[in-house]
């Protein structure tokens, strides 16, 4: 008996791997302290957007948790 891979790539590592993940708790604190603070204009839209990619992922995080 043997394993054979479909798709193999040599020299070639995740670079995303080993990251830390941020937990749904995580997420839900950071979106409280963005919800809390009061930012200046030039960082509005900035934050703007990494509060969308918050919230995609906290979104996500529960679908994913329901499904268990």
């Amino acid at each position: 008996m043997s394993f054979k891979s479909g798709n193999t790539v040599i020299g070639k590592a995740d670079p995303l791997m080993g990251l830390p993940i941020l937990t749904k708790e995580d997420i839900f604190l950071m979106l409280n302290i963005i919800r809390k603070t009061e930012f200046k204009g030039d960082q509005v839209e900035e934050l703007f957007k990494i509060t969308l990619k918050l919230q995609e992922m906290f979104v996500r995080l529960n679908k994913f948790e329901d499904k268990k």
